[in-house]
């Protein structure tokens, strides 16, 4: 599938044309419920083909609505494709549906920042960070994320914050396997500039 392809069945989509839907629904459907199901099962969540329907559902009304506006805002930019795009629409609409019951990101009940999150921004001394409590440290990252480079922000909020897996990551961002270990590093290191004034 080639991206020539992908902005033409965007733009019949867009335009409101029955083959078009007709055709992304046929083209992505079993990718969709794969997704689905694999971000279930990789978060420890139980789940039923009634809960596959209906998030399978809620993943193309989500891309139709308001005129396609999902659609319309992907890009292909840095070879990201059609397919990692609504793939990455797929796990967020699963992790939305998990956390609205009480789920987070990585299928723990306790809404909390991930552990690995949590020691990556762990430092020797036991002060400001390791006693702080986690509200205080979760206000401390969101005002250290709006001062990364987008480039960053968007890492770490994939991989550590909505739980995707570096491969994940690798297709949505059009990343290389090896230029994202060096981003996440400094992502991570920068991150902790912000928030504890060090490297």
């Amino acid at each position: 599938m080639n991206d020539h392809t992908d902005k033409d069945l965007i733009a019949g989509c867009v335009s409101g044309r029955n083959d078009a839907l007709e055709e992304l629904v046929s083209r992505y459907s079993d990718p969709v419920y794969r997704v689905v199901q694999y971000t279930f099962k990789t978060r420890n969540v139980s789940y039923s083909q009634q809960d596959l329907e209906d998030l399978h559902n809620s993943v193309f009304l989500g891309l139709f609505e308001k005129q396609c506006k999902k659609l319309r805002q992907y890009k292909g930019k840095n070879g990201c494709s059609l397919y990692s795009w609504i793939r990455m629409i797929t796990v967020r609409t699963v992790i939305d549906h998990l956390r609205k019951g009480g789920v987070d990101a990585l299928g723990r009940q306790k809404k909390d920042l991930p552990d690995e999150f949590v020691e990556s921004l762990r430092t020797e001394q036991p002060e400001p960070w390791n006693d702080i409590d986690r509200e205080d440290q979760w206000r401390m990252v969101n005002e250290g994320m709006k001062e990364l480079l987008p480039r960053d922000r968007l890492f770490l909020k994939l991989h550590f914050l909505e739980g995707l897996s570096i491969g994940e990551v690798v297709d949505v961002m059009g990343l290389s396997d090896s230029n994202v270990h060096s981003l996440k590093h400094r992502a991570v290191k920068r991150l902790k500039s912000k928030v504890l004034g060090k490297g």
